[in-house]
């Protein structure tokens, strides 16, 4: 089949190596969509050329930090989707810079450029109050590429789980190396675990939709707290380990002697994070969700065992 047989339309994918964009590009592309990803180093993403027919998806050398290259890859395009976001700062890479400046220039140019379409993935919980530098980056992001363009669609999914996820896979690694596990804010936060693939089907469905909204919150079948999530995660590899809860009053005494370490496990702003749960809002019909496309939820249980069970051996 060749790649205009079915779809010509071009998609433009930021972040399209990362664990949603993988999955999202293997989507786009069985769609017969043409993909161009941007990333900084080439090498690592010229895997998912093979995710489509033979000049189908074309990998773009960009630096985020150049303005005139982001234009350029944007130029052409049908559709722009941004998935870049990061959970910690580097002295490169800011939350201001990554969350809120760089969808806001990407908003800008696809409204200068005619772009039918920009689609920004940001996080549900993001809050311009919150003590969180992560969260308060995150909705300045959001209101910043809407007011720059109407055409754009703010995507906000809650924790995200499926066979390479980066959270379930990594506390199940931590939880089977050490006997004791630390419950920040007593384990309160809670959580709606959406599954890759349901959010994957969401922002595909979302392209071909005409009547579109501008906010969609998406979340799982589950409510969760994060001790729910860790027990859940322990059942499941089969492992009995100490939970030890720790109030927030004294969890930055607790983690202080780790900000020392290369790869922090947590960073002061990821525990102001957890102050506040990561869950849906209610009762507000101008935000969409899951089921404005008819998509019913995938239940935690009936995924995560099936790649978590490597940790039991």
């Amino acid at each position: 089949m060749s790649i205009s047989s079915k779809n010509s339309k071009i998609i433009s994918v930021f972040g399209g190596n990362g664990f949603l964009g993988r999955n999202l590009v293997r989507k786009l592309a069985k769609e017969g969509y043409r993909l161009k990803i941007a990333t900084r180093n080439p090498t690592t993403a010229n895997h998912l050329v093979v995710s489509g027919n033979v000049g189908q998806i074309e990998i773009i050398k960009l630096n985020i930090y150049n303005n005139d290259q982001i234009k350029e890859f944007i130029k052409g395009s049908n559709y722009v989707i941004n998935l870049i976001g990061i959970l910690s700062e580097s002295k490169r890479n800011k939350f201001q810079y990554i969350h809120h400046h760089f969808p806001k220039l990407i908003s800008t140019y696809s409204r200068e450029l005619k772009i039918e379409r920009f689609i920004h993935i940001s996080a549900l919980g993001s809050d311009v109050n919150s003590s969180s530098d992560y969260s308060k980056s995150k909705a300045m992001g959001e209101y910043a590429v809407l007011n720059e363009n109407p055409n754009s669609t703010i995507i906000k999914p809650s924790l995200i789980f499926g066979f390479d996820d980066n959270f379930f896979n990594q506390f199940a690694s931590i939880l089977n190396k050490f006997p004791v596990f630390p419950l920040f804010g007593n384990g309160e936060t809670k959580f709606q675990p959406v599954y890759v693939q349901d959010l994957v089907n969401l922002i595909t469905f979302h392209i071909h939709d005409n009547d579109k909204k501008n906010i969609y919150e998406v979340g799982g079948k589950e409510i969760l707290t994060l001790k729910e999530i860790i027990q859940f995660i322990l059942k499941v590899i089969n492992r009995r380990r100490i939970l030890l809860p720790i109030p927030f009053s004294i969890s930055k005494i607790f983690i202080a002697p780790m900000q020392i370490l290369p790869k922090k496990p947590i960073t002061f702003d990821q525990l102001e994070s957890l102050r506040s749960d990561n869950i849906l809002s209610k009762n507000n019909t101008e935000i969409g969700g899951l089921e404005d496309y008819g998509i019913i939820p995938t239940s935690i249980q009936n995924i995560a065992p099936l790649y978590l069970k490597r940790f039991t051996n």
